[in-house]
């Protein structure tokens, strides 16, 4: 089998970007130019919760940065066959390195420890006082808990890893799609001024973090109140099956082209957080773009039989969701009572429209 620096160093060959292998350190936390005696020390220092070399290529990949690439390969013409992501994900499963993630699995014994509550009372000022904007929607879709088009969320930045020195992230949100009878492991993407990050990157990481993921933990939880409220709820039935949703905004608008009415946040400013604020430009994010991309049955091929391969290796994954979050305006928010200084002006209940549902 493969070691994870020989896997990566031929990804960026297939991409024309042998430079780029010069990351591995960085990103693996393993030189690229190691022995085996080397790896077998830091397999034992740096991973000890990682029984094999190929999972720490598995449970880092999304990090890397030609990930996220969004032109084409150089030397290459501009057709869509040629941008990095559909090579890179043509790279994937041509030489079978996707099945790589079917050894990843979850570490932590426990994922619900965290004390999250959506009846929580949380001072908005303080909450809106921090660059961490996406992370701060999580926790407002989260208070929300019902959100349409999405499902009900009952966790937000959910622990996986178990030691402060695990390289493994936080799932943003987890939710239950009452309309499929699935739990719902969300990727949420969203900046003030645009996202940028690709769907190839948004896909595999989502991807990671389900293969982390102990949903067994979910039906034996017992004092988290999120979970507790998700089992009331009269549609609600224990299941092993899973969904993968990519959620994402639109676009972030200026003032004068309605952003008053979609912009999914307007306290941006941590200087000025009880006034609103707008982008100095209106972007559309990345992912809504290629999304319509992907929907389109021409384009990013290799994108949607990555996603249709990741659905064939997993038996209980049931489909991939690709959903823009929008904002609905109204005059009270479910959360409004249990937050310090909300305003009636600047914050808004949430909703969500599927555009994409790809599935077995």
């Amino acid at each position: 089998m493969l070691k994870s620096k020989e896997v990566y160093e031929f990804i960026c060959k297939g991409i024309n970007r042998k430079d780029k292998f010069d990351e591995f350190e960085t990103l693996f936390g393993q030189s690229k130019n190691d022995t085996t005696e080397d790896t077998v020390n830091i397999k034992k220092v740096k991973q000890k919760d990682n029984d094999g070399d190929i999972k720490r290529f598995a449970a880092n990949f999304y990090k890397a940065s030609i990930v996220n690439y969004k032109g084409y390969v150089q030397g290459t013409s501009q057709a869509d066959k040629n941008r990095y992501s559909e090579v890179i994900a043509s790279t994937l499963l041509s030489k079978n390195l996707l099945s790589a993630w079917t050894d990843l699995k979850p570490v932590r014994p426990n994922h619900f420890d965290t004390n999250h509550s959506p009846s929580e009372i949380v001072d908005m000022k303080k909450l809106q006082g921090t660059n961490r904007k996406e992370e701060i929607l999580a926790k407002l879709l989260f208070y929300q808990r019902e959100v349409d088009g999405l499902g009900y969320i009952f966790d937000y930045q959910t622990p996986l890893k178990v030691t402060q020195n695990d390289s493994y992230g936080k799932i943003d949100l987890l939710g239950y799609n009452t309309d499929d009878d699935c739990y719902s492991v969300i990727e949420l993407k969203y900046r003030p001024s645009g996202s940028e990050e690709t769907l190839l990157r948004c896909v595999l990481e989502a991807y990671t973090y389900y293969k982390l993921l102990d949903i067994k933990q979910i039906e034996s939880a017992v004092s988290h109140d999120g979970i507790q409220d998700l089992k009331k709820l009269p549609e609600y039935k224990y299941t092993n099956e899973a969904e993968l949703v990519i959620l994402f905004d639109e676009k972030s608008c200026t003032k004068d082209d309605g952003g008053i009415e979609t912009n999914l946040m307007l306290r941006i400013d941590s200087k000025a957080v009880t006034e609103d604020s707008y982008p100095s430009k209106t972007v559309v994010s990345q992912q809504f773009k290629e999304c319509k991309e992907l929907i389109d049955s021409g384009k990013r091929k290799q994108l949607r039989n990555l996603c249709e391969n990741i659905l064939k290796q997993e038996p209980e994954l049931k489909q991939i969701r690709f959903v823009v979050l929008q904002a609905q305006k109204v005059s009270k928010a479910p959360y409004k009572n249990k937050v310090d200084n909300w305003s009636e002006s600047l914050d808004r209940l949430y909703r969500a429209e599927t555009l994409l549902t790809i599935s077995k």
